[in-house]
Formats: C-alpha cells, sequence, structure tokens
C-alpha cells in the first residue's frame, strides 16, 4: 500500500540521518521491501551478511558483507532495529506514498452506515459490511463477503524491536490487506496489515468471532478458523484446514493442506499436511483419513 517515496533519498543521507556507515553506490532510495522482493532502488534489510544475490541497485541496511552492484549497504549491527529507525526517517521526510482517492465500492455492496471506510479501499459486489466494521486505508475485499460487526481490517500489526535501551520501537507497517471472493469474517475479528507487501485471506475462508490474523498471513482457499484462535505474523495456514477455538499458531509457522488443530492447542512449529495435533505444545496425533 504505502512503500513508495514521495520523493528519491540518496543511501548516504539515509546513512548519515542513521549515524552509520556506507559502502558502496550511493543509489537513490525509491520504495522498501522485503528482502526477497528487492529490486532497484529498494530499501530493505539483511539479518545475515549479504552475499552477491541482491538485486543490483538495491540498499540493504546489514552487518558487513558485499554491497550489492550499483548499489549499497548500510553497516548495522542489529539490522531489524535500524530498519525500523530508517522507516520512521523516511515516513517524517520525505514521507510514503498513501492512498488518497475515495474508496471504490460495488453498488450491490451493502455497507452498515457505522462503518468505517478507508480511503481506497476496494469493496466487490453484494459483500455485507456490518456495524461499526473498520476498514483501513487501501484495503480489498471481493465479492460476496460477509463482515460482521465490530470487525477491524488493514490497521497495523504488532510489531516492535527493541533499542539499546530496551526502549520497544514501531516497525511501521506499510503493507494492506487483501481479502478474496465468498469470504466471512466473524464479529470482533482483526486481520492487520502486512508490514510490507500483504496480508491475505483468500476464497471461501471462514472465521468465528475474536480470530485474530496477523500481519504477513496468508490464509488458504476454505480453510476454517474457530472462535479466539489466534495467527501469530506470517503465519500460512494451508486449504481446507482447520484451527480450533482458542488455539494459537506461533509466528511464521506453516499448516499444510487439511490440517486439524485441537482446542485449545499451541502450535509451535510447522504442521503437515492432513496431520491432526492437539495439545501445548501440539503434537500430532495421526494423519487424517
Amino acid at each position: 500500500m504505502g512503500n513508495q517515496l514521495t520523493a528519491p533519498v540518496p543511501a548516504s543521507r539515509l546513512a548519515q540521518r542513521l549515524g552509520v556507515p556506507m559502502q558502496g553506490t550511493d543509489a537513490n532510495i525509491l520504495h522498501v521491501a522485503s528482502l526477497d522482493a528487492v529490486s532497484a532502488g529498494t530499501l530493505c534489510f539483511s539479518r545475515a551478511p549479504v552475499a552477491g544475490t541482491i538485486a543490483a541497485g538495491a540498499v540493504v541496511i546489514a552487518p558487513a558483507g558485499n554491497a550489492p552492484e550499483g548499489g549499497a549497504i548500510l553497516h548495522a549491527d542489529n539490522p531489524r532495529l535500524f530498519f525500523a529507525r530508517a522507516l520512521h526517517l523516511l515516513a517524517a521526510e520525505p514521507g510514503f506514498s498513501m492512498p488518497d482517492t475515495a474508496p471504490n465500492i460495488d453498488p450491490t455492496a451493502v455497507i452498515a452506515p457505522t462503518a468505517v471506510i478507508g480511503r481506497g479501499v476496494r469493496i466487490g459486489p453484494r459483500t455485507v459490511i456490518s456495524h461499526h466494521v473498520v476498514i483501513g486505508d487501501g484495503a480489498t475485499i471481493g465479492a460476496d463477503c460477509y463482515i460482521k460487526s465490530n470487525t477491524v481490517i488493514g490497521e497495523p500489526g504488532f510489531g516492535f524491536e527493541r533499542d539499546e535501551n530496551g526502549v520497544p520501537i514501531r516497525l511501521l507497517h506499510l503493507g494492506s490487506v487483501v481479502i478474496g471472493d465468498r469470504v466471512e469474517l466473524g464479529s470482533l475479528n482483526t486481520v492487520c496489515n502486512a508490514t510490507l507487501g500483504n496480508t491475505i485471506v483468500e476464497d471461501d475462508v471462514k472465521t468465528d468471532d475474536h480470530v485474530h490474523i496477523a500481519h504477513n498471513c496468508r490464509v488458504r482457499r476454505g480453510a476454517l478458523l474457530t472462535a479466539c484462535a489466534e495467527l501469530s505474523g506470517g503465519v500460512d495456514i494451508g486449504e481446507f484446514a482447520w484451527v480450533g477455538p482458542n488455539s494459537s499458531i506461533m509466528q511464521k509457522a506453516v499448516l499444510g493442506p487439511r490440517a486439524f488443530v485441537g482446542i485449545g492447542s499451541n502450535v509451535t512449529r510447522s504442521v503437515e499436511a492432513d496431520a491432526v495435533v492437539a495439545g501445548n505444545p501440539a503434537r500430532q496425533l495421526r494423519k487424517a483419513e
């Protein structure tokens, strides 16, 4: 949604503002992205020293390593912390491009008068948005969806990095949320913006009340998330999977297609396709027949 800068920023200027040394070419920063989505003009970060595989013209906040061809490394012992600081500096000057257009709502959609719809939001045909729903800037919701009351879609997720004094520094979430067709979200759900890129809820997903979907999650087609299920950042839920009530899924865990998570489980590692898991920590009980 908002990862494009309103004006180029030289890498040397950002290094000066951060108080870190720069190695390489003084490339212009045009946008920010994750390490796996870099291109010329990208600012990203890497916890490990940079090898020669980074796209030419990129600017990377990382420990000392090899600068990208035509790009630069900004040296930092804690790259994620300095990336968080860089985002705040860039947000202040020159700023990120944010949606500034009116929502694009299909005339057949039904929107409750108490709903709050942000700038640049797109809502598809026959979708129903209930009372007191909040949809943040730039989110996309497909056709034939039903969003129950008091659900929040597309506000920042929970991401912090502690500074040298232990003070938490917010990592700005500049991504958005994309929701497919025929999705039903229960009351008091939260679907958070991605840090960079999109949090994605695919077609035919259904969630119960009080479900939390954190930043950068992907909930794949036909999955069911029951009451009080919690997905931490970057979780990938496979097609037609079932997540039981009061379950928590550890960040970046992957649930395979048709996986089944029992009630009250704490999933701390990835789960195979068709596996039935339960417990704290969750253990595989069997494969579904």
